[in-house]
């Protein structure tokens, strides 16, 4: 505690996404909170308050696909329950403005610190969805080993290694690359899922039947979980949920 107020001294907590320093009225709960009212701990000073207010945060969303639900829309007309092989999603976000220039700092400028913050903002998300508790391990989605060395780190390993912590699951990484991909960018959904295809392997054994919360920074057209969960699935996964930090 000590340690961690010297810290805090030296180095005060700034929020996040638009660098605001944050004081100690601030709290990223303000729509994030459980129901029944409180703050959890791991939300606490995590965003300044106009960043808790105003970004786009996913309150109401599918189920299956993570997408935000409009006002009065009940079910989302962007998927249907057979198109991806995951059975669940859980997103924090909707991927813009500043949720999206956060990633780009978190991903492609260095900034590995992001994924404390980001972690247990999406932690207290995930405790909330009722498919939680049956969770048994978290595996977070790989990067190619071309573009690990480039990059230095893993942003989804990052994320997984915080969400392990705050949930209390233990994190596999039994998923490989087995191929370079193009980037993603600039492609349709069908050539999405075509660069992927068999682009994965599980290298260690997936226990029968489990649970797997499957973690990546971003998913825009599912093909890449998509493609992680069904490897998983074949080599004996039983049900696969996914968790990001924008959708």
């Amino acid at each position: 505690m000590i340690i961690k107020a010297l810290l805090n001294l030296l180095y005060p907590p700034r929020c996040p996404f638009c660098g605001t320093l944050l004081s100690p009225h601030d709290s990223g709960d303000i729509r994030l909170s459980p129901a029944g009212g409180g703050s959890p701990s791991w939300m606490e000073r995590l965003t300044c308050r106009r960043c808790a207010a105003e970004l786009p945060w996913i309150e109401r969303s599918c189920p299956h696909c993570g997408s935000s639900l409009e006002e009065g829309e009940n079910e989302c007309r962007r998927c249907n329950t057979g198109i991806f092989s995951f059975q669940d999603c859980c997103a924090l976000a909707c991927y813009r403005g500043e949720i999206r220039e956060t990633l780009h700092r978190f991903k492609y400028r260095g900034q590995k610190a992001l994924a404390e913050p980001l972690g247990k903002l999406l932690a207290g998300k995930i405790a909330r969805e009722p498919w939680s508790s049956s969770l048994e391990f978290l595996v977070p989605v790989p990067l190619s080993r071309q573009r690990l060395l480039q990059r230095g780190y893993n942003q989804a390993s990052l994320l997984a290694g915080v969400l392990s912590r705050e949930l209390g699951l233990p994190v596999k990484e039994i998923l490989e690359r087995v191929r370079e991909t193009e980037s993603q960018t600039g492609l349709n959904r069908s050539r999405r899922a075509e660069n992927l295809y068999r682009a994965f392997r599980c290298c260690r054994e997936v226990p029968a039947g489990s649970h797997v919360l499957l973690v990546d920074d971003v998913l825009t057209s599912g093909a890449t979980a998509h493609e992680a969960s069904r490897t998983l699935k074949e080599a004996g996964a039983g049900r696969i949920s996914v968790a990001v930090v924008a959708r």
